[in-house]
Order: C-alpha cells, then structure tokens, then sequence
C-alpha cells in the first residue's frame, strides 16, 4: 500500500517543531511538502492571530496541498494558499492596468520572429532567446548596461560581448512586439509588482510567516517581493530539490538574494515509492548524466517497500500510445482501481490536451481533469511535465518522451546547447518518474533509446494486471 500522504517521517517530524529552519532539502518524496503543512498547522495552534501565507510555482501543488491541509487541520481557513504570480495578481495595485500575459502559442511566434530577424546567422536558438529573455525578467535588470555586466554563470550556453549585444537588441524588439500586441510575459508580472511596491502602489499587509514549497522554481525577484511583504521580524521557510530549478544549474541561494548557510537541512529518506521505481530513475539519471550522481541527494532505500519494475511500452505512433494508455486504464478501472489514483504526465502540452479530451470521451467528462483548474477529486489527473512537481500519485503513465528525446538530436541545435537539454530533460525525466507511488508506466514512440533497452524490465507486467 502506498503511505498516507498525510504521515510525517520521524525525520521530518522534528524539523517540523524548529522554527529556526529555513530552508530544508531533499530527495524526491522524502516528505518536504508534508514539512510545510505541519509548518502550517503548528503555526495556526501557536500564533492564531499572526498571518501566514503558503506559496509554491504552479496552480496543481498549490489545490493538492490546500486539500491536504484541510484534512489535516480541518474547516481552518486563515491560511492564505496562492501560487507566487496568483498572489501577483490578486495584490494588483489599485489603478494599474491588468496585465494580459501572452499564450504559448503566440509567444512561439513571436519568438520566431525575434529570432529571425536577430538571430538566425548565430548559434543561438529559438530556445536559447526564450531562455535568456525569461533569465533577464527574473532578475533586476533594466538596462542595456546592467544585462551586459550581469553574471551568467550556470547559464548553459556562454555569450560573448558582441553576443551579449546582439541578444539584448532581440530581447528588446520582442518587448516593443508584445507591446503592440497590448500583452505582456508572464515574466513581466512581477516585475510591475516589484516596482508598485517600491513606489508605495501597491500596499499589501505584510506577513508573519511565508511558507515556500519547490523554491527551487522561485526566481530571484520572486525572493526580493518576498522579503517585501515579509514583516521585519517575520519568519520563511523554503523546502527545495536540489535537481531541479536554478540549482540544477549549480547556482546558490546566494544568488538569489538568500543566504542560508547554516539555515539548512536535509531529507534524505524517500517514503513515497518503491525501491524499483527509485532505482529506475536513479539508474536512468546516472546513466544519461553520469558526472552529476551528487544532485540526486543520495537516497536511503535500504528501507523501501519492494514493488513491481516500472514498465515500458514501446509503440509504432502517437494514436497508439493514446489508445494504449486508454485500455490500460479501462482495464485498471474495471479492476476496481480508483481513478483518483491515476494521474498522466504529458511531455507536451498539446499532447496532454488531446489525451485530456480522449480520456473525458471515454470516461465522462467529470472523471478527467487538468490539476491546473481544479480541486484533488475523484478523477484523473492529466497534465504536462512542467505541472507535476510536487504531484504524487500510486499509478503514473509518463507520456511523449519521444518529442523530448528528438529534440536533443536536432541538427540545428549546438553540443554546447544539446548538452544543456540532455541536463534539463534528464532531471524532469527523474521528477515525472518519481512521482509514482506503486506503479509507473512509461510509453515510447519509435525506437526505444539505448538508456531505456538497458533499463526495461521484459518481465514487467501490464498496468492492467495492478
């Protein structure tokens, strides 16, 4: 049986009574957001009057871990549960003009034209421009100046003076594009809060406490805002993993305007998974990034439960990995498998959309939903990569790898860049995988890469035997 999500770690737990802490790390599913609601729950017994915010990176955690803590605590609702740029908004300062952030699709666009017209005779990608540009709007830079004397260490891609220009001319081209559009980056968010707060616009009442889970996602003018509507004397505490974020990327807390040494502490015992399931992901990281073995936070699994091996499903086409994926969970269904234990990771958005409107043609549209818009229910789950951190479930379908797997053998990308998307692809690989309590159940289009012909288990049965 898979833990109850609401049990704390005898390792935990005493993290959880000192208030002291403020940043805690730790290995995948060892506990870390639990950390955060009992956080919550002892500061509401012992300082019921104080004001106490929670915030995290994406809409699926912040509706998982309100649920949580309503079972945990019951009917309290003096707990304020927001993701950072959900806070953004609802804080908008009084007469400033709402924002109107741009689609991806649109954005894709834009992109491509900005490169074009800059870029297309250098190495840079399209990629690269969108990476830099969201680099620049996480950090106080505002001038030409600034950007061309900023520190980019951990970057992945290196820039040279004149490259340093050229970038800055399509960065600001791009931003006179969006303008005439009347839309703005997400990015652009808090960036206009930061500046009402420093001009007095915006006048939110500052907090006793600030709860942080996946920091690691918190950009360094997330941190800077943070510290703004923080009382002087006020308390923060972060949980982190450090393989994923900025410091995937070997940049500090430091960088980001924190200094925590000695303020920190590790998780380094999962109790989320199966021993199996660590080990393939384990494996998996080590084999595709074999000098980065210290990221993973080193897992205890003498302890783990044993398990099923997670499965790969090799497939011709994408219409058959739908159609697989579907009659697996027909069959995990009819077994009497909750369909709130099913939750699909989705490389891609447009293919979590289309498995999305294919799951709700078969089982209803009540039965299905994106976590992104709504409350932990009796459903399925299905969303991107990019939204399941911080998610959990007992069974997991992962979806599309292929599309990240082609990407990393484009022509038209560097080794330097390629490198860099191996890095990248190979940690959110590790975080879908680990998501998975009991059983994880990967399909592939086309030709199994070597990692996964060295890691797939014949003997693994079908999801539908669960």
């Amino acid at each position: 049986m898979l833990k109850t999500d609401l049990d704390l770690s005898d390792e935990a737990q005493a993290m959880s009574n000192e208030f002291g802490l403020h940043l805690v790390s730790g290995v995948a599913g060892s506990g870390k957001s639990l950390l955060v609601l009992y956080r919550a729950r002892l500061l509401r017994q012992f300082f019921p009057q104080k004001r106490i915010l929670v915030l995290t990176h994406n809409r699926p955690l912040i509706h998982d871990l309100e649920a949580r803590y309503q079972r945990l605590a019951g009917s309290d609702a003096m707990v304020e549960w927001r993701t950072f740029l959900s806070w953004c908004m609802a804080h908008w300062a009084s007469g400033e003009p709402k924002l109107h952030p741009i689609g991806e699709r649109s954005r894709s666009q834009l992109l491509s034209q900005t490169w074009h017209q800059h870029l297309a005779d250098t190495v840079i990608s399209e990629r690269m421009l969108q990476e830099e540009i969201d680099w620049l709007k996480d950090r106080l830079l505002n001038t030409r100046q600034a950007y061309l004397a900023a520190d980019r260490t951990g970057r992945g891609f290196g820039l040279n003076e004149t490259m340093r220009g050229r970038m800055y001319d399509a960065i600001l081209t791009y931003h006179r594009l969006l303008k005439e559009q009347k839309l703005a980056d997400w990015g652009d968010v808090p960036r206009r809060m930061w500046l009402a707060l420093q001009e007095g616009r915006a006048n939110p009442v500052p907090y006793d406490f600030i709860l942080v889970d996946e920091a690691q996602f918190f950009a360094p003018i997330w941190f800077e805002i943070i510290k703004l509507i923080l009382k002087p004397n006020g308390h923060l505490f972060m949980v982190a993993d450090p393989t994923q974020g900025f410091l995937k990327r070997g940049q500090s807390w430091l960088a980001s305007g924190l200094n925590v040494r000695g303020r920190s502490s590790r998780l380094e015992k999962c109790y989320r998974t199966t021993r199996e399931i660590l080990d393939f992901a384990s494996q998996m990281y080590q084999l595709r990034l074999p000098g980065d073995d210290e990221a993973l936070v080193a897992p205890h699994v003498q302890h783990m439960p044993g398990g099923i091996p997670p499965q790969i499903i090799g497939l011709d086409s994408e219409q058959d990995e739908i159609a697989q994926v579907i009659n697996e969970i027909r069959a995990l269904h009819q077994h009497g498998t909750p369909l709130e234990h099913i939750l699909i990771v989705h490389a891609e958005w447009q293919g979590a959309d289309r498995m999305l409107g294919r799951l709700q043609k078969e089982f209803g549209m009540a039965a299905v939903a994106n976590p992104k818009g709504v409350a932990p229910g009796k459903h399925i789950r299905v969303c991107t990569m990019n939204a399941a951190t911080g998610l959990e479930s007992p069974i997991v379908f992962v979806m599309g790898l292929h599309r990240m797997w082609e990407a990393e053998q484009s022509v038209r990308i560097s080794e330097e860049e390629r490198a860099e998307l191996v890095r990248d692809n190979t940690r959110k690989f590790y975080m879908a995988f680990t998501r998975a309590g009991q059983r994880l159940a990967i399909t592939y289009v086309g030709n199994l890469p070597v990692v996964f012909q060295g890691l797939a288990s014949p003997s693994a049965p079908s999801a539908q035997s669960v």
